[in-house]
């Protein structure tokens, strides 16, 4: 290649040279290889993509809903599968979310089942531990092929920030569930100045839970029966069913719409939002409206003055609410009553609020360990409420007596006269 007589000099450049369009070349070469990677590689480039969304997904879930619309919406459409499922298998029930074409018994009986096998579904384990197993079902595959080795690799790369995801989602709701029976617990007036700041927390939690489950009906299952209804009634009039048939649909979109009342009826126990536009009389009254349709007894409502109620601040209302709200809630199950009283008065810088039914009242002794064992509302959980406000409470019940709750309120003078 070169001249025998050349001078090393000359071939020193001359391959310095070499080496330098050699290293261009092979830079250019990797960098237009990945710029053309979606086309050269289509299915690798795919799956990175996935991954990337997914991983950066994962830190944004808090309930089931979203693990179904942003994890396994994208493992179904970016392996090509009918359809999947994740279960979680309890000790002694199961629960289940699903995408696409699946079937759920079959997918439950193949959580249950000691072998993964199956001719139609694949079983990953996803997590176990003490309190539930958790398993990723997907269905076959568009082409009828088998998972290839990179997509295998991927799915085992998905399962396993799927289990560290799930593992944090459950130690959150163990510690929050935790917290919010320490808040019921809290024993007296004295020492609950003393956890403000832990109970703000906690109800500004639950407030925050409450108003994504109401938008998540709102912006999902209210949707799907709207245009679910809308479906019903092309149907009807395009006459495609016999006069009986027509009757039968007809039947279906009624149901719908109580269904639809219902569900509007949760959101606003949920997502209390006309504390802001109308107050908070007026939104108990609503309250009071909807309860009265199933309520087995006669509610009496009053709060004067209601322009001194209306100057509270929005926290002190919204607590206001939720406490008739659980008071309510617990006359329906538990009181037998057939009258119930409420009344919301101000005197000078006081709030006071007043409930009265004439139920078959409860011991006092034992109602605090019932209603913290079943749940984490009831009687315990308004004491909660009233002293997150430095408010002071009187209980008066007996078995057979009713009951007499009575809460007094210290209002801010400053915002009370704005």
């Amino acid at each position: 290649m070169f001249p025998a007589d050349a001078e090393p000099n000359r071939l020193l450049v001359i391959f310095l040279l070499l080496v330098v369009l050699m290293s261009f070349t092979l830079y250019a070469l990797e960098y237009f290889t990945t710029k053309l990677e979606r086309v050269i590689f289509p299915r690798k480039y795919r799956l990175q993509q996935s991954l990337k969304k997914i991983a950066k997904n994962l830190g944004l879930i808090s309930s089931l809903r979203e693990l179904k619309d942003i994890i396994l919406l994208d493992i179904v459409e970016t392996l090509q599968v009918f359809g999947g499922a994740i279960v979680f298998k309890y000790k002694d029930s199961m629960e289940m979310v699903m995408v696409g074409e699946i079937d759920e018994s079959e997918a439950g009986r193949l959580a249950e089942a000691e072998s993964p096998e199956h001719p139609s579904y694949l079983r990953r384990e996803i997590i176990r531990n003490e309190e539930y197993d958790c398993y990723l079902i997907l269905a076959q595959k568009k082409t009828n092929t088998h998972l290839g080795f990179e997509e295998t690799q991927w799915l085992n790369l998905i399962i396993s920030y799927l289990s560290v995801s799930l593992e944090n989602l459950h130690l959150i709701r163990k510690m929050t569930a935790r917290l919010e029976q320490l808040a019921a617990h809290i024993p007296s007036e004295e020492t609950s100045a003393e956890f403000a700041w832990f109970r703000k927390l906690i109800f500004e939690l639950q407030e925050k839970e409450r108003v994504r489950i109401a938008v998540d009906l709102h912006d999902t299952t209210m949707q799907d029966l709207f245009f679910l209804k809308r479906r019903c009634n092309s149907l009807i009039e395009r006459n495609v069913f016999s006069a009986e048939g027509i009757t039968h649909m007809k039947g279906i979109v009624e149901y719908i719409d109580v269904i639809n009342m219902n569900l509007r009826q949760s959101c606003f126990e949920l997502h209390p939002y006309l504390l802001q536009e109308i107050g908070l009389v007026m939104t108990i009254e609503k309250q009071i409206g909807l309860e009265i349709v199933s309520a087995p007894f006669e509610i009496e409502f009053h709060a004067v003055p209601s322009y001194l109620i209306e100057s509270c601040d929005l926290e002190m209302k919204r607590h206001l609410f939720r406490i008739v709200q659980e008071l309510l809630n617990n006359a329906k199950k538990h009181s037998q009553a057939s009258r119930v009283k409420i009344d919301i008065t101000v005197l000078g810088s006081h709030l006071t609020l007043s409930y009265e039914d004439d139920g078959v009242g409860f011991d006092v002794n034992e109602a605090v360990p019932r209603e913290i064992g079943g749940s984490r509302s009831g009687v315990e959980y308004m004491k909660s409420r009233i002293l997150s406000l430095n408010g002071r409470w009187r209980l008066i019940t007996s078995k057979g007596d009713g009951m007499k709750l009575m809460a007094d309120f210290p209002i801010n003078k400053e915002r009370a006269a704005g």
